[in-house]
């Protein structure tokens, strides 16, 4: 058997695996997965494909651009747009400075080095934060896949991102946009229940009638509406909330 399965954790699997090296030997590896057995089982698959298919990445050769493609597409890591935004930080903040470094051979210097680089050239500190985060995330999955012995992303931490104050409406301001809009028959009622609830754009849009209880004067937030490249899809909430009062 090329693969094998067994359970670190709650929701943690360690896979277990054979793949044919130059010398034309066998050799084994070893990865992590979180979720369900499920999910492990699908991401062995994936890897057993993509050895024979002669794509895997070999931690101890690959550089930095090569291991986080082959993380980006294994298993996925989030929503969607999630990964849609993953693709684009490692495609343009990340590969493009580190890409070329080995794996294996990156260091805390490279990663203070990049950040510099990075506000050098104009990005916020907000941008430059996410894409550390997912660098960092990348190589602590590389960690406990062993195909490294630490996680050189948490030695120098980004630039600080300055909170930013929340400004909100006045009642005054408030009377005023509802009065304004309230000849309009499609938007008054989004506005009205926008400003009542403090929904989210997505979390409005994916109200159904089963959602609200008119008698209790409730509504309940199910799930939430995402703009993709492929298209617009549905999704749990950002976070779980009590019901909204009506």
């Amino acid at each position: 058997m090329r693969g094998s399965i067994r359970r670190r954790g709650r929701n943690s699997w360690e896979l277990k695996f054979d793949v044919a090296s130059t010398d034309g030997r066998r050799k084994r590896r070893y990865a992590t997965v979180r979720g369900t057995r499920q999910d492990a089982m699908r991401e062995l698959t994936r890897l057993l494909g993509a050895a024979d298919a002669g794509t895997l990445c070999d931690p101890s050769a690959a550089t930095v651009a090569q291991y986080i493609d082959a993380w980006l597409s294994g298993a996925p890591k989030g929503s969607a747009k999630t990964m849609e935004r993953y693709g684009e930080l490692a495609a343009n903040q990340i590969k493009p400075h580190l890409g070329a470094h080995k794996l294996q051979r990156l260091k805390p210097e490279h990663i203070q080095q990049w950040h510099g680089v990075l506000i050098a050239a104009g990005l916020s500190p907000r941008t430059v934060k996410h894409a550390h985060k997912l660098l960092h995330r990348v190589l602590a999955d590389a960690v406990k896949a062993g195909a490294v012995s630490r996680n050189v992303a948490g030695v120098f931490q980004p630039p600080a991102v300055e909170q930013e104050e929340i400004e909100i409406l006045s009642s005054e301001q408030i009377t005023e946009v509802l009065a304004k809009l309230e000849s309009h028959t499609l938007l008054f009622p989004i506005v009205s229940l926008a400003l009542a609830t403090g929904l989210r754009r997505g979390e409005l849009l994916a109200l159904q009638w089963g959602d609200i209880d008119l008698d209790a004067g409730t509504l309940r937030v199910e799930r939430s509406v995402e703009e993709t490249k492929a298209g617009l899809r549905l999704k749990p909430p950002k976070t779980r909330r009590p019901q909204a009062p009506g």
